[in-house]
């Protein structure tokens, strides 16, 4: 998809409703769904974080969006690719502030330049404890990184092309100190594996973006 096509797509992207956990459900582990189902008190003392899909045109002039790719370290999600953003602080207005905040720290990006497109549905993440916020956001140039090397290992582009070809989805094993389960679904966007929280995000955006495509 061309920026200049997403672009004059924006209203329709707004006003598509959400497909929520019919989307999440897609890319969502047994053992979370098993979690989730025998704790329906799941969300009572979470803590509350926000992520960014932020859309901007690459070297080729197609649509694409940021992913990075954590630090290995101690952290729960140590070492997964993922969405830029974080833990929402008091001082946030709101969970889009949380949003954009986290990306220029994290990324390097002009916060004021992250223009509002549409929030996605919430997701609880068991490891750790956070209901996530996502959001859409244009960012009108092609943006130059300058990452925060203690929070970030890499970043990288991934063409909307690259999220809507099927062939992206993946099953994969996961064995870490919270799961141990194959056939995990994931995507693979070249050597990148990007699974649970994220992909689960990233499959309600594919939905959009195949709707607005027709």
């Amino acid at each position: 998809m061309n920026f200049p096509f997403f672009l004059n797509s924006i209203t329709k992207l707004k006003e598509i409703p959400l497909p929520g956990q019919k989307a999440h459900l897609e890319m969502s582990s047994y053992e979370r769904l098993n979690y989730l189902n025998n704790n329906i008190d799941y969300e009572k003392n979470a803590k509350k974080a926000s992520v960014l899909i932020c859309v901007y045109a690459n070297h080729q002039g197609n649509a694409c969006f940021a992913l990075m790719e954590r630090p290995v370290n101690k952290d729960v999600h140590s070492g997964q690719i993922c969405l830029p953003g974080g833990k929402k602080e008091a001082f946030d207005g709101s969970n889009w502030i949380t949003s954009i905040r986290e990306t220029q720290e994290e990324l390097g990006l002009d916060a004021k330049k992250m223009k509002f497109i549409k929030a996605l549905t919430s997701i609880y993440i068991p490891p750790s404890n956070f209901i996530v916020y996502p959001f859409i956001s244009l960012y009108e140039k092609k943006p130059i990184f300058k990452i925060d090397k203690n929070e970030v290992e890499k970043v990288f582009d991934v063409p909307f092309k690259s999220l809507l070809n099927d062939l992206s989805q993946i099953k994969i094993k996961i064995s870490n100190k919270y799961m141990n389960e194959n056939n995990v679904p994931a995507f693979k966007f070249n050597d990148n594996i990007v699974w649970g929280a994220t992909a689960m995000i990233l499959s309600e955006f594919k939905f959009l973006l195949k709707l607005i495509k027709t």
